[in-house]
């Protein structure tokens, strides 16, 4: 008697990119956004948003062109549709999570059919 192998067709609309990692890959992160100014300018409270589900992983790590001894780190961040991320967005992975620490969104996050990319240098 043989074994039989179901794959789950990952091409099927709706289907979540994000799931078809394994869990352990899988990381919660905060977004942190400010909160904006009042009608006096004054800075209002940032707010933190618990977002659930991310892909964090490396990019890459840039020499700098002129003559620095600073090198800057970038990483990239995966989700399902479902949550809007803004260009002045910075984000907290949690210590003991791949790429954990503090990120700022590096530029437009890309949205896609299947969810958002969005670029990150750290801070």
């Amino acid at each position: 008697m043989g074994i039989a192998y179901a794959f789950p067709d990952y091409n099927l609309p709706g289907r979540s990119l994000v799931k078809r990692f394994p869990k352990s890959w899988r990381t919660d992160v905060v977004v942190l956004r400010g909160g904006g100014r009042d009608a006096k300018g004054n800075p209002l409270p940032g707010l933190e948003i618990p977002v659930r589900d991310c892909l964090v992983g490396s990019r890459a790590t840039a020499d700098p062109l002129d003559h620095s001894d600073v090198a800057s780190s970038t990483a990239v961040l995966y989700r399902d549709p479902g949550f809007t991320f803004l260009p002045a967005d910075r984000i907290r992975v949690p210590d003991g999570a791949r790429m954990a620490g503090l990120w700022a969104v590096d530029g437009r996050p890309g949205e896609w059919p299947d969810g958002v990319e969005v670029g990150l240098v750290a801070t």
